[in-house]
């Protein structure tokens, strides 16, 4: 199993002496530009390249051949980020995963429980945020070790939190316009955003309220819905 090392532990052993390659795999366009810009200032690092899904990063790992790949996902039910980076080891057994998480919930330690997993590190979207701790914990899984964010055990705690609370303030704002029925170009609007900016900040505040889509569902609408109950519950 993969041994954990805190951030601000030295990692045993020699330092690496040649620079780590790292593949970027996110969904949205937003979270792969912070996880690029984060690493455009650490000098062990260089990104070679940058896929939307789990699927298309397959075939940049076989071509690419990455030290690491940097995966971006919603911890959920049943554990996507994490079944995304086993298939990516799979095709590359000595390949280092970092999974930037919203949350470690138990479904991924269960998941986990049954692995033999070396060369993983799950770190929070804040994590992602820093050049240190994003490089910390894509060192460690170069060697075969990792780093377990401590933030996101305070994120399993939180989630009797309301839900209003575990919001950014942006994305607090954006909600309640998305409540008010006001559409994305006129959300980037009242924001200062770009329509592009508007619907990534749109998709991540409803891919965090853990709102799945489907065919029947708008997830507007259940946003919505939840926002109101949220407000009513907090003013009674």
């Amino acid at each position: 199993m993969t041994e954990i090392i805190p951030f601000d532990t030295d990692f045993p052993g020699q330092q690496p002496r040649r620079i780590t390659e790292v593949l970027i795999v996110a969904s949205q366009e937003l979270m792969r530009d912070v996880v690029r810009s984060t690493l455009s200032s650490v000098d062990q690092v260089r990104v070679i390249g940058e896929s939307r899904h789990g699927d298309d990063a397959i075939q940049a790992v076989e071509e690419l051949r990455p030290d690491v790949v940097v995966i971006e996902s919603k911890i959920g039910p049943d554990a996507e980020g994490v079944r995304s980076g086993y298939r990516l080891k799979a095709a590359r057994p000595s390949l280092g995963v970092v999974v930037v998480a919203q949350g470690f919930g138990q479904d991924v330690i269960h998941y986990l429980s049954g692995k033999a997993a070396t060369g993983w590190s799950f770190i929070t979207r804040a994590a992602a945020l820093d050049p240190q701790r994003l490089w910390r914990a894509i060192e460690g899984a170069t060697r075969g070790t990792g780093i377990i964010d401590p933030g996101l055990e305070r994120a399993k705690a939180e989630t009797g939190v309301p839900l209003l609370e575990r919001l950014t303030v942006q994305q607090a704002r954006a909600l309640e316009l998305v409540a008010a029925g006001i559409s994305n170009s006129g959300i980037a609007k009242r924001l200062a955003l770009t329509v592009s900016e508007t619907d990534e900040l749109v998709e991540s505040l409803l891919d965090d309220m853990n709102i799945e889509g489907g065919p029947r569902v708008d997830r507007r609408v259940v946003a919505t819905l939840l926002y109101l109950r949220e407000t009513v519950r907090l003013h009674n």
